[in-house]
């Protein structure tokens, strides 16, 4: 039996986690731990980057 190092195990979670549409921002290996934090998809303003000016040019 092929033995996967766990770097190998936290990139194939990424991989997964991404294809499933999440957006991860951080993943961290401890040991034998492996932590993966999602990005926070904030609601983006769809004016946001509309500049309105309502003064004379």
């Amino acid at each position: 039996m092929a033995r996967t190092t766990i770097e190998e195990k936290a990139l194939r979670l990424l991989s997964a986690f991404e294809r499933a549409g999440r957006t991860v921002g951080r993943v961290t290996v401890e040991g034998r731990r492996i932590e993966i934090v999602f990005s926070e998809v904030s609601q983006l303003d769809e004016f946001e980057r509309i500049e309105m000016r309502h003064d004379k040019a």
